[in-house]
């Protein structure tokens, strides 16, 4: 009990030395905010969010008045399109879908797609049970890599930078041509199973951890090894209703911000959180603490690595147009964070 106290009351202070410079009375703009966020470690600063209510603290001590936060999670419809149809004011998004739908409005119309933040920098890891390979030059025609989706998921756009690294650009497709698509969990199942015509899986924690733990499984490479530390999922929102509500974006970010450190200098509290919040979780607190307190696991709210992955995907088509800076693809209230 003490120590939830003492937690408790950290956030507090945290709440109060965000907004104590602010001295003029707001209302908020709207007195509803709508979020998506999946069960997941990558959405863990937005799960201490609901659990610590740090958007309805920290816009009470703003002088915004009460605000209600309804917490959903994503359903058949993808969190863009929940975006774009209104069905959603914030979302998580991995970081390549969200590069794709940024960039598609570089005038940012209404249901333009903007970051308000980063969640996480944390790296997919490349793993094989096939005792053959140790780099990725030694995948050959017989192996299958899986990935969570073709072309347009984080693992896919990391093999095709490896592989252009490798053999150049112009090959830079070379290992697309063994991946297969299918989620993570089932991924996980059947390499370590060792059944199937599954050879090498490109996921992250806890996946990773849990293929690892077999000595039949080895690491090859992970994303940090081929693009640099990079963020891998963004909370997005769209122009229209940072239009009007922009003093409740401030707010948002600020929550973001606190969640992350609060993660960073308790990571077992928030480990905590998740595992009550996670239903069907399996793995222990202890475990979960474990995870969370890898120093390749950062939860911080700017965004890292953003345009060398641009680069690359503009270079191989899948972005029509390569932004200038970051920023373009971020709202005015999340400039002065330190992206890249």
């Amino acid at each position: 009990m003490r120590r939830r106290t003492l937690l408790t009351a950290g956030l507090t202070a945290a709440i109060g030395a965000a907004v104590m410079a602010r001295t003029r009375c707001l209302r908020a703009e709207t007195d509803t905010v709508r979020l998506l966020r999946p069960v997941d470690l990558s959405a863990l600063p937005l799960m201490v969010m609901e659990h610590e209510r740090l958007i309805e603290r920290t816009a009470e001590a703003m002088g915004l008045g009460r605000v209600a936060v309804s917490w959903q999670a994503p359903e058949k419809t993808a969190p863009i399109e929940a975006l774009s149809a209104g069905q959603a004011d914030f979302a998580a998004v991995e970081l390549v879908p969200f590069l794709v739908a940024a960039t598609a409005d570089p005038a940012g119309g209404a249901a333009a797609v903007r970051g308000l933040g980063a969640l996480t920098r944390r790296p997919f890891v490349l793993v094989t049970r096939n005792p053959a390979i140790g780099t990725i030059r030694d995948f050959g025609p017989g192996d299958r890599i899986a990935v969570p989706a073709l072309k347009l998921s984080g693992p896919a756009v990391m093999l095709d930078m490896a592989a252009a690294q490798e053999w150049g650009i112009e090959n830079h497709q070379k290992l697309a041509r063994i991946t297969i698509a299918m989620p993570d969990e089932s991924a996980a199942a059947s390499l370590i199973a060792g059944k199937g015509e599954l050879t090498a899986h490109f996921s992250r924690t806890p996946y990773v951890d849990r293929e690892l733990a077999d000595p039949a499984i080895s690491r090859v490479m992970d994303s940090f090894d081929i693009a640099g530390t990079h963020s891998g999922a963004v909370l997005a929102t769209t122009t229209r209703f940072r239009d009007g509500s922009p003093e409740l974006c401030k707010a948002v970010l600020s929550a973001l911000q606190q969640a992350a450190e609060f993660i960073g200098t308790s990571p077992g509290a928030a480990a905590e959180i998740f595992a009550g919040m996670a239903s069907g979780n399996d793995i222990p607190p202890e475990d979960l603490a474990d995870m969370i307190g890898d120093p390749d696991l950062v939860y911080a709210a700017a965004p890292a690595g953003i345009m060398r992955i641009a680069d690359f995907m503009h270079r191989t088509g899948r972005l029509r147009r390569l932004p200038a800076d970051w920023r373009e693809l971020f709202l005015p209230e999340s400039r002065d964070l330190a992206g890249s």
